[in-house]
């Protein structure tokens, strides 16, 4: 449901970070990936080490692979903007094993979904 074109509440808050750290035991090279599906389209934008790059204009699914170089923490975020009407679910894995979700759904656009966490 939707009220004012704000998302409504599903698997995590919107607009809040969920902070998840994944506990690894060695400095070896991780894969991230976030696997992002739903109705509509969005601007993505996800973070890596503070280092930032954008998607303007995605439809799902959408899912991108990162190389982590592993050499102490990394920290990563991902934000999700919808364009539109629709849904969209996300979820962040570090080398093939679940960490975070969100989800949400609007009818007017203007709602962010985020996930963040650090590996390392």
């Amino acid at each position: 449901m939707i009220a004012s074109g704000r998302w409504t509440r599903s698997l995590a808050a919107l607009n809040a970070t969920v902070l998840i750290a994944a506990a690894c035991s060695s400095d070896d090279p991780h894969t991230l990936t976030f696997d992002v599906t739903g109705e509509g389209s969005f601007a993505i934008t996800y973070v890596i080490n503070g280092r930032s790059t954008t998607e303007p204009q995605v439809r799902p699914p959408w899912r991108k692979d990162i190389t982590l170089a592993g050499q102490g923490e990394d920290t990563w975020s991902l934000s999700i903007r919808h364009l539109g009407a629709g849904s969209v679910s996300a979820v962040a894995y570090v080398d093939g094993q679940f960490i975070t979700q969100t989800a949400g759904s609007g009818s007017s656009g203007g709602g962010t979904s985020s996930l963040s966490g650090s590996v390392g």
